[in-house]
């Protein structure tokens, strides 16, 4: 699992990469072979529409608001890493669960 690093006990990193314009949103993730968790967003990469629709769908996913989200490399990029800080310890797989659930 590359797409996880921890900075802190309560602040992890995620590696992202971003499909546009689809249909539907979806996360999804090979946890053998991929470096990226990959999710597909309904918005276009307009007015910065796509990243707002990004931290919102993780923030109702991992169940935080969505100022604990941050987009700290890759704004204007498809790949991208998103600092998300916790009010509690959260463990790997449990973040891992929320966001595929």
């Amino acid at each position: 699992m590359v797409y996880f690093e921890d900075k802190s006990e309560r602040t992890i990193l995620l590696k992202i990469r971003v499909k546009t314009n689809s249909k539907l949103q979806k996360i999804s993730y090979n946890q053998f072979t991929d470096s990226w968790i990959s999710i597909n967003l309904i918005s276009k990469p307009v007015k910065n529409k796509a990243n707002k629709e990004l931290i919102k769908l993780l923030s109702k996913k991992l169940n935080i608001a969505n100022n604990q989200i941050q987009i700290i490399a890759g704004p204007k990029n498809t790949n991208k890493t998103i600092q998300i800080s916790f009010y509690e310890d959260i463990s790997i797989p449990k973040i891992l669960e929320k966001l595929t659930n």
